[in-house]
């Protein structure tokens, strides 16, 4: 090889021509430069991620999560999750009730029972002990059938004007509706036993609507009677003075009204109440006005 040559062969290869050029040096750089900005940017956002976590971190595509221990934010619930808070119970409950009225207690008025009790009783005792025409009147219905036991009649009369042996408000009806006639007996009998005694009454009126209209006013309460013989002083031996309190009954049979009453007179109770002396009335009514 010639010396030229050998000139020409190491121009060509000489260490400036091995330098890189510019333009490759320049994107090189560039290149640095980017890849440095990148991961800057990287750092930066981690960073951020890391300060202030939350739903609004936005963590970048290119990141990946190494710590999977970081606490998670806190779900905040929107508002159409928010549930509806119960109202207090006071709110649901009613208003409490009014306090009751001031009343009487119940020892008022359990004393107020008892006091009305001993009245009753005391009533019921002084009825039962006055006469049998003053006495509470109950009609007993008339009872078809035999006299009571030993019944006979003691004594009887006959009246015209029975408002002349009337009393009480028996006697202002008999003035505006004279009887026609009534016929007045005494008569004893036994019953359950015991001797008992029964003075009856019966009343011809002059028309029906007459006799009902005084059987109304005879079978009221406090009314008064017409006279029974014991009351006028006509008896007859081993009759009592005053008729005693006794069952009575009353009946009405076109227009003639029949009363009869019946009471104990061996000294033992009777009492206008009493269920046997009131069925002896009812059947010696029944017996007296079918008579004629």
């Amino acid at each position: 090889m010639s010396p030229s040559e050998r000139d020409q062969g190491a121009h060509r290869d000489s260490p400036a021509d091995l330098r890189p050029s510019s333009s490759e040096h320049m994107g090189s750089s560039a290149d640095s430069e980017d890849s440095a900005a990148h991961i800057a940017e990287l750092v930066r956002r981690t960073s951020e991620r890391i300060a202030a976590p939350g739903p609004s971190s936005v963590v970048g595509p290119d990141v990946v999560q190494h710590d999977e221990t970081l606490p998670q934010p806190t779900p905040v619930p929107t508002a159409s999750a928010v549930q509806p808070q119960p109202k207090p119970i006071d709110r649901l409950l009613p208003p409490p009730p009014r306090p009751p009225r001031s009343g009487p207690s119940r020892r008022t008025m359990a004393v107020g029972g008892a006091a009305l009790a001993v009245l009753l009783l005391l009533g019921g005792v002084a009825l039962s002990r006055s006469g049998g025409s003053d006495a509470r009147k109950s009609p007993a219905q008339a009872v078809q059938g035999p006299a009571p036991s030993g019944y006979a009649v003691k004594l009887t009369d006959v009246i015209i004007d029975c408002a002349k042996h009337a009393r009480g408000k028996v006697k202002t009806s008999f003035g505006t509706l004279p009887c026609v006639k009534a016929t007045r007996s005494l008569a004893t009998g036994q019953i359950s036993g015991r001797p008992a005694l029964f003075v009856a009454s019966r009343i011809q009126m002059p028309s029906a609507e007459a006799a009902a209209s005084i059987k109304q006013v005879l079978d009221g309460s406090g009314t008064g009677n017409l006279n029974d013989l014991l009351r006028e002083g006509k008896t007859f031996p081993g009759a009592p003075k005053t008729m005693p309190a006794s069952g009575y009954t009353s009946v009405q049979t076109g227009t003639v009204v029949t009363v009869v009453e019946a009471g104990f007179i061996d000294g033992g109770p009777s009492s206008s109440t009493d269920a046997a002396l009131r069925a002896s009335a009812a059947q010696v009514a029944a017996t007296v006005s079918a008579q004629k």
